[in-house]
């Protein structure tokens, strides 16, 4: 596992605290650009960075809160390459990622992932959540046909 100097990690988060400030302000296009100046400001390869998972999820989580999913997407995409490669939280990505494809009505696929999930950790990653994920791992038939 990689992990930045403080020095040049310092610079990747003041560009990840200009873009939380500007999403606290409804400025998404704003956050998308700071939280990207920041992304690309870790050397390649970008998914050998410890702190990027952290980063990705932070951007990731203010799009999917935004419901701007394409966007989210990309950031997601960033978390999956930087925990397959450093080996990190497999359950909160699956829990990520369950959660955009019920969001993106890929049904079939969020409750395969939530499935995962219970599986490896019970129900932890559902606390703190809003309930339809948990009431739609518990009632699929609900959504799925």
């Amino acid at each position: 596992m990689a992990i930045l100097d403080d020095e040049k990690y310092s610079v990747v988060i003041s560009h990840g605290k200009l873009a939380v400030k500007e999403l606290n302000n409804n400025n998404i296009k704003e956050f998308s650009v700071h939280a990207n100046n920041g992304w690309e400001l870790f050397p390649n390869p970008k998914d050998n960075w410890n702190q990027g998972y952290n980063y990705a999820k932070m951007v990731y989580k203010g799009f999917f809160k935004n419901k701007l999913y394409e966007q989210a997407k990309v950031w997601l995409n960033r978390m999956i390459e930087n925990n397959n490669n450093l080996h990190l939280e497999d359950e909160e990505v699956w829990f990520e990622t369950g959660k955009f494809q019920f969001e993106t009505k890929e049904f079939k696929e969020s409750l395969q992932k939530f499935k995962q999930v219970v599986k490896a950790a019970d129900f932890r990653y559902f606390e703190d959540e809003d309930t339809k994920y948990l009431d739609f791992y518990k009632n699929p038939s609900k959504y799925i046909k």
